[in-house]
């Protein structure tokens, strides 16, 4: 497997290469509507149904609605019409309510600016994307939430419980389409300080995944148990434990 390694002051982090461990990756969808109308044409409409169609994982299931409108009187209530006209259509495609994040910025967010009292066709439109859901506490919250979010991935999966039997500790349960591992449970004999905290994200402008363990205490607070985890993972990505290990302070 292609990646890379960097290990400092109690972190070893991997990044992986979404050709050998995938990742889901959200994909937005713009509707266009006429100036001054709320009404969804046939090319919005198919627009949205194509946004619908194809399966995502559970976490990313809810519905972002962010409408907008150009420049103009009514704009704010335009673009609620809109937002609202759009949730309506997703509803009777089945979508829950619920899982529907609606936010109207009236011309407030332009995506052409035009002189006055010139039109632009693209400020009238709504802007669709996944958001992590079910049950969306609102827009901003979800889309910060995708930025970072990454489904972990089998191997990564597979990893916890190379770590947790490193460790001494139970192997947990990762359920499928989990946006971060569980925490390990460990019995009273392993120091806390050898549990490294692991975290997994996208990188920001690509699709490889990046998975992170830190220890707090640093890697030489519990030296024999933190470095058989460390190890244990490193070999499971195909990489030669001694020369990382040195480099976190845990000998070769």
């Amino acid at each position: 497997m292609r990646g890379g390694t960097a290990a400092l002051m109690g972190v070893l982090a991997l990044a992986i290469w979404p050709g050998r461990v995938p990742a889901y990756v959200p994909e937005n969808a713009v509707m266009l509507f006429a100036p001054g109308s709320a009404e969804i044409s046939q090319a919005a409409r198919d627009a949205l149904l194509a946004f619908l169609r194809p399966p995502r994982p559970a976490p990313f299931r809810g519905q972002c609605i962010v409408a907008h409108a150009d420049r103009g009187p009514g704009a704010a209530a335009l673009a609620r019409a809109r937002a609202d006209a759009v949730a309506a259509m997703m509803a009777r495609q089945g979508v829950n309510r619920a899982d529907i994040a609606i936010e109207a910025r009236g011309d407030a967010s332009p995506a052409r600016l035009a002189p006055p009292g010139t039109a632009e066709p693209m400020n009238d439109r709504v802007e669709l994307s996944p958001c992590p859901g079910p049950r969306l506490a609102g827009v901003a919250a979800a889309q910060a939430m995708v930025l970072d979010a990454a489904i972990v991935p089998p191997h990564v999966a597979a990893m916890a419980s190379l770590i947790a039997r490193a460790l001494g500790c139970v192997a947990p349960e990762v359920p499928r389409d989990a946006l971060a591992l569980p925490a390990f449970d460990c019995p009273p004999e392993v120091p806390p300080q050898a549990v490294p905290a692991v975290t997994v994200g996208r990188m920001e402008g690509s699709r490889r995944i990046a998975v992170t363990l830190e220890w707090p205490a640093g890697f030489g607070a519990a030296p024999d148990r933190a470095r058989a985890a460390a190890g244990a993972v490193l070999d499971h990505f195909g990489f030669a434990p001694g020369p990382s290990l040195a480099a976190l302070g845990g000998g070769a």
